[in-house]
């Protein structure tokens, strides 16, 4: 691990010092000299044509294995135009994304470097820290070290996420839009089955013997606070359940809660069973199937979708605008370094 993380470092050292001749006769461009600039920020030689690699395959793809072998392949003109422009142009797309979302980030204040090369310094940072971290011991998650195009993809979904969070505070949301969501989308808030469940738990060392006598008292009446005046050890409470919506989806510690309840019948008690070191015993207060979870319920679901897309629809709006510059010379031979290894 040490060795491996040892050679990343020296191959990015590499990167940033060598520079690399881009064709006969014309400048010196080295990986981290700037090529491109959208919306403002820099794209640099080496972070382009990492994107570029990225869409290579892609446009092969579109053609025959024979058409792809030709030496001219990228230059020779196609009927949607030549293959190096098609994957120009995707590049071009892919990055234009990024940048505005970096710039977004900065105007709304979150604390990202996004620049290629501080997400490459920040990778090196991160795969000692992993390598420190087994070395002493630590336990660490994930990957035991990131390659770069990893690492870009990381820095910029974690971006992304968090600038999403910040456009949707700032979104208003009608009460129209949200009963046009709702109707148009019932199906998605649709639950098998949906269940109102009368609880009895209590702990182990209360003793199986309570449960079994709080069984057969709710067999009889469903009133809790005349049950647990009765069994002043046992607590009584109710509970919603559906396929949809259940605390056992955020925890598996009370999945056997939802899996006994799921298949009950109104009006039926269950035989106590044991769950998370308790004792445990239902009855079935309703039951139904195919029921649709009332807008209420889910009025803070819809909200944060219906903020999310338009938060969306404001970085597509700044993507669409976002200015492009580059010299367009440079950018196909530094293309066409990546296409013709």
């Amino acid at each position: 691990m040490r060795n491996r993380n040892r050679w990343n470092i020296l191959c990015m050292t590499t990167i940033f010092c060598a520079a690399a001749m881009i064709g006969c006769g014309t400048k010196t461009v080295k990986d981290s000299d700037v090529v491109m600039e959208i919306a403002g920020q820099p794209v640099v030689k080496a972070e382009y044509q990492m994107i570029l690699a990225a869409h290579k395959t892609e446009v092969e793809r579109r053609y025959d294995t024979d058409t792809v072998n030709r030496k001219d392949f990228w230059t020779a003109k196609q009927e949607d135009g030549t293959p190096l422009q098609q994957v120009m142009q995707l590049a071009e797309a892919d990055l234009k994304e990024k940048k505005v979302i970096a710039k977004l980030a900065k105007d709304y204040g979150i604390a990202v470097q996004t620049d290629y090369l501080s997400i490459a310094a920040g990778m090196e940072e991160e795969n000692n820290r992993r390598e420190n971290g087994e070395d002493s011991g630590e336990t660490v998650y994930g990957l035991d070290s990131f390659g770069i195009e990893n690492y870009y993809d990381y820095i910029y979904t974690q971006t992304d996420h968090a600038l999403t969070e910040k456009l949707k505070q700032e979104q208003s949301v009608s009460e129209e839009d949200l009963e046009k969501l709702y109707q148009e989308n019932q199906q998605l808030y649709t639950s098998d089955v949906s269940v109102k469940m009368l609880v009895a738990e209590t702990s182990i060392e209360t003793g199986q013997e309570q449960m079994i006598q709080a069984v057969e008292e709710m067999k009889a009446q469903t009133d809790i606070d005349s049950l647990a005046d009765s069994y002043p050890d046992v607590q009584f409470y109710e509970i919603e359940m559906s396929s949809l919506n259940m605390e056992e989806g955020k925890s598996g510690a009370y999945m056997k809660r939802w899996l006994t309840a799921s298949v009950m019948q109104q009006g039926e008690v269950c035989e106590p069973f044991e769950i998370g070191g308790n004792f445990m015993a239902m009855r079935c207060l309703k039951r139904e199937e195919s029921a649709v979870q009332p807008l209420e319920e889910i009025r803070g679901i819809l909200e944060s979708d219906v903020r999310a897309r338009l938060a969306q629809e404001k970085i597509a709006g700044e993507v669409e605008r976002a200015e492009v510059r580059y010299e367009e010379k440079l950018l196909r031979q530094v293309t066409l370094e990546v296409l013709q290894k």
